[in-house]
């Protein structure tokens, strides 16, 4: 049976069974509710047909059920009525793919039930992210995935309605910006990597390295869902729906002034912020950090690692090296704060050490503690030997001239030919200027003749 919708009271004669009628209410009971139905009797609906009484004077729907056999008067139903409509209304809008406005009834397993003039499922799968955030909404706007009139099972998604709305957001916000512009935004969520900014339906990500120029550990310590930030386009892609966005870009960049703030051979104050196998980085000001290279830690010791010396978050001095803003680099040097003990040592400096190591090309020689020598197996004796243990023997001390010193590699080249050569000479040279020695070093030479 075809279901009608009248917009006109019809004349008793023209009512039938399936047909829906427009009525006004007469009055209003606890138990029903009297409409006028345009006879000789009024029309009765039970109370109960309405989720809420109607006021009197206003018009109402009824379906005309059958006619009672007794008198003939029509059986009339508000809820049928407004479940044949409500049918009607959801065919249609399915067939076109419309948005219908839905009323939260309850939470059920699996999903929701949503009043959409008939009860419908929405799964928790097609809940938009917006109506999880905010769980006290009641209204809810959704579309019809799933129909089937007959056993009067209606699916609807939210989350297809608020996809929709976000690609028209997108195009709408992809037509009007470009590269460059500062626009506004909202905090949608925040990760560990960058925020997603909500530029209008659209969200942007701010990458963790464009939030500021200064160290950031965990995002989340400084921002909040919610706040509202001001920030630059940096990159914009409308094919692949990404936009890429900057806050730091709209600060001052503290690398700009780096050459004039910190010139080579300034000491300069900071805090370790990390450590690496290659060094320890140094925070001199929000936004500058320069590089201790592990070999500018000590000028004595091996580090193998600058935990060994450096804690994070340790105020330290240390010397600069270099300065770029192009290479955004500042080189510092820790041991240029400490007195170098390889200062001290000079070319002809005669100095006394204890063999620590014999090798076959020469033998080192400690100097002072963490301070080691070096001597050549050509510069041992004026005599032709093999190797150094053919006239050295480790753990005894010996004497030595240094002959090279190389301070940046902590190096230091001694001989002890070079010494006794010259100890022979100044012995020789005392022995010829002795007060009681009459003799001359030409007799000795010229004796040293005769004797052949």
């Amino acid at each position: 049976m075809d279901d009608v919708i009248m917009d006109a009271m019809p004349e008793f004669n023209e009512l039938k069974p399936g047909q829906i009628i427009k009525t006004k209410v007469l009055a209003v009971y606890t138990d029903k509710v009297v409409v006028d139905l345009g006879l000789k009797s009024d029309g009765f609906i039970q109370a109960s047909d309405f989720q809420t009484l109607p006021k009197v004077g206003s018009e109402v729907d009824v379906y005309i059920s059958h006619f009672r056999e007794s008198d003939g008067f029509p059986v009339i139903s508000h809820a049928k009525a407004k479940e044949i409509i409500a049918w009607k209304v959801i065919e249609e809008k399915f067939k076109d793919g419309g948005i219908i406005e839905g009323k939260i009834s309850k939470k059920i397993k699996g999903g929701y039930e949503v009043d959409i003039g008939v009860p419908a499922f929405m799964p928790n799968s097609q809940i938009s992210r917006k109506f999880v955030e905010k769980a006290d909404l009641n209204v809810i706007e959704v579309k019809i995935t799933e129909l089937n009139k007959k056993n009067k099972n209606v699916v609807v998604s939210n989350k297809v309605v608020e996809k929709e709305k976000n690609e028209k957001s997108k195009q709408k916000i992809f037509s009007t910006i470009k590269e460059g512009d500062i626009i506004k935004g909202k905090i949608a969520t925040i990760t560990d990597f960058g925020i997603f900014v909500d530029i209008g339906g659209i969200d942007g990500l701010l990458h963790i390295n464009d939030v500021s120029y200064k160290r950031i550990e965990k995002l989340s310590d400084i921002y909040k869902v919610g706040d509202e930030l001001e920030v630059k386009v940096l990159k914009f892609d409308p094919k692949g729906n990404k936009i890429a966005l900057g806050l730091k870009q709209l600060q001052k960049n503290p690398w700009d002034d780096v050459e004039k703030k910190y010139k080579s051979g300034m000491r300069v104050k900071g805090k370790i912020t990390s450590c690496t196998s290659f060094g320890a980085f140094v925070m001199l000001e929000d936004g500058v950090e320069g590089l201790i290279h592990v070999s500018d830690i000590s000028w004595t010791e091996r580090i193998s690692h600058p935990e060994d010396v450096f804690k994070c978050g340790q105020e330290i001095e240390a010397v600069v090296l270099e300065s770029s803003v192009e290479k955004k680099k500042i080189s510092l040097s820790y041991k240029a704060t400490l007195n170098n003990p390889y200062d001290k040592y000079e070319i002809g400096k005669v100095i006394t050490g204890r063999i620590v190591k014999l090798m076959d090309f020469g033998c080192i020689i400690q100097i002072e503690p963490k301070v080691h020598g070096f001597v050549h197996v050509s510069e041992i004796s004026k005599n032709r030997i093999d190797k150094p243990s053919d006239v050295l023997v480790a753990e005894e001390d010996i004497t030595g001239k240094i002959v090279k010193v190389d301070k940046l590699k902590k190096r230091i080249e001694i001989s002890i030919k070079q010494y006794e050569n010259e100890q022979d000479e100044q012995d020789i040279k005392g022995f010829l200027s002795s007060q009681e020695t009459k003799i001359k070093f030409a007799d000795l030479i010229e004796n040293n003749d005769n004797s052949k």
